[in-house]
């Protein structure tokens, strides 16, 4: 399911609507994934869509531990594009300096 998430991430780099989110859903569900539950994997496709904005970004730093830490932290773009910087350095691994550099690529 994460390479389908990320796929569907990448093909969407401005966000989807409630359409393509049920055709996803559907893929899925066709792909044998258990979608039973729809707001895990929700939950799950927007923590994607962090990890996905973060390395698009570049950030020098932000490894697969940093970038995991961020996204269970905030679990989505949009709070983290509204997070302050003293939120984002009290990540595990983060520190001001570095959380700076995040939010400056922010949109």
């Amino acid at each position: 399911m994460s390479a389908r998430l990320n796929a569907f991430v990448e093909s969407h780099p401005t966000g989807w609507n409630h359409e393509e989110w049920l055709a996803l859903l559907a893929d899925l569900g066709q792909g044998g994934t258990d979608v039973s539950n729809p707001d895990a994997i929700g939950a799950e496709l927007e923590k994607t869509r962090v990890t996905w904005e973060l390395k698009r970004r570049g950030v020098p730093g932000l490894g697969r531990k940093r970038l995991e830490a961020i996204a269970n932290r905030f679990g989505t773009l949009h709070d983290l594009q509204n997070a302050t910087v003293e939120e984002l350095a009290r990540v595990p691994g983060m520190n001001r300096a570095l959380a700076e550099k995040v939010l400056n690529g922010r949109s």
